[in-house]
């Protein structure tokens, strides 16, 4: 997190640049509570749990801190007991095994694609 927070650092435009910059932190629920304070804290923003939910099983989960537009309003927070369910599920997923985590962040994406659909019709904000 703290190689992630330099190079966002050395990443961000000028502030009188009107050119949109977006980044995304991601954590495969991996993070402790403490790390996760000091991610927050570094960051400057909360962070939001992803899911796939299929049928009634909430499968390959993330956490993620970003300043994608709409990203916080299209995720409710996970009750305790969604967060137990998946804490035991990462731990029992084998180190072989990968998440198919590409959905997620595709979800994840889109609202900047009706970002840029606005303002490529729109002048961007200053």
């Amino acid at each position: 997190m703290f190689q992630f927070h330099r190079i966002l650092q050395y990443a961000l435009p000028r502030q009188e640049s009107q050119r949109p910059f977006f980044w995304i932190f991601m954590d495969n629920l991996l993070l402790t509570e403490d790390d996760q304070e000091t991610t927050t804290r570094f960051l400057q923003t909360e962070a939001v749990t992803l899911q796939d939910v299929r049928g009634r099983d909430y499968q390959n989960a993330m956490r993620v801190w970003s300043n994608i537009p709409g990203l916080k309003s299209k995720h409710a927070p996970l009750t305790p007991k969604e967060e137990e369910y998946l804490q035991a599920q990462v731990r029992s997923r084998s180190k072989l095994d990968a998440p198919k985590v590409d959905l997620l962040v595709k979800n994840c994406l889109l609202p900047l694609r009706e970002y840029f659909k606005y303002f490529s019709q729109n002048s961007l904000p200053l």
